[in-house]
């Protein structure tokens, strides 16, 4: 009897145990920018929640900061100067000409440069890291200084089918008074350098902090266009144990009187047999 009865006070034990949140849930809201306004150029044509989209760099007048999809090659995506595409498997036939296009003129048309939407999925952000290029932040809050946080998002480079040669593409981010930079992504003409991963630890300082981002790239005049998609800022820390409390939890106590009386039910029967 005492063989069979162990083993069920083991799982009226089992009972009692209580289930822990997770402590690694990200403190970015929107890291995969799927809160927007549809696609297009930011401000002008569409919106982005949660993030905030600085001045540019260069001094010009509307940043050339954008929300993508997986259309991008196809259909584009709108500013103030007409539609934009990308280089890609989907490219319509067309001929760019005018101011921007270099060579000019030049035709365009479908190439299988494996031109595709990040493993994040749905919508991203995408930056003309050589014009009017401009950082966008989200501030972070529920911080604890002195903790460490883990940082993570894909990246990739693009060009607009309004311009052919070599270009590269990288982003550079800031948290808080922390700063580091991509490895850089080396794009051919008419390229898709493919999504790659980026992971950085930080040490927060304070209980609130800026997260930016820029992107970086060249040459002038070959849109070196910088994708971003899925970022996430976790803490890995582990929470801290739960002081000890010799009084059971009423909730806890039920479900170990509930238990207890179901073993001892079930003995009686064993008993009876």
């Amino acid at each position: 009897m005492r063989n069979v009865l162990l083993p069920m006070l083991a799982t009226a034990g089992l009972l009692t145990v209580l289930t822990v949140p997770s402590h690694a849930a990200n403190l970015v809201q929107n890291g995969s920018f799927e809160s927007n306004g549809g696609t297009g150029q930011i401000a002008n044509i569409t919106t982005l929640s949660n993030w905030t989209v600085g001045s540019t760099t260069d001094g010009a007048p509307y940043p050339f900061t954008f929300v993508l999809d997986g259309n991008a090659d196809s259909t584009g995506f709108q500013s103030p100067f007409g539609t934009i595409r990308i280089w890609g498997p989907n490219t319509p036939s067309g001929t760019s000409s005018g101011p921007g296009s270099n060579p000019d003129p030049h035709p365009y048309g479908a190439v299988a440069n494996g031109f595709t939407t990040s493993p994040d999925g749905g919508y991203f952000f995408g930056a003309d890291a050589a014009y009017a290029n401009a950082p966008i932040s989200q501030t972070i809050g529920g911080l604890t200084p002195g903790n460490t946080y883990q940082l993570s998002f894909s990246y990739a480079g693009a060009q607009f089918v309004d311009a052919l040669g070599p270009n590269y593409e990288g982003w550079q981010v800031t948290f808080g008074g922390d700063s580091a930079s991509t490895s850089t992504l080396n794009n051919s003409s008419m390229g898709f350098t493919g999504w790659q991963s980026f992971s950085q630890t930080f040490t927060a300082t304070s209980a609130s902090q800026t997260l930016s981002f820029l992107a970086t790239g060249g040459p002038s005049g070959l849109p070196p266009f910088a994708l971003l998609d899925g970022v996430s800022l976790t803490d890995p820390t582990p929470p801290p144990p739960p002081p000890p409390s010799d009084t059971p939890e009423p909730g806890s106590m039920g479900l170990a009187i509930g238990g207890f009386l179901g073993v001892l039910g079930m003995a009686r029967r064993l008993r009876t047999r």
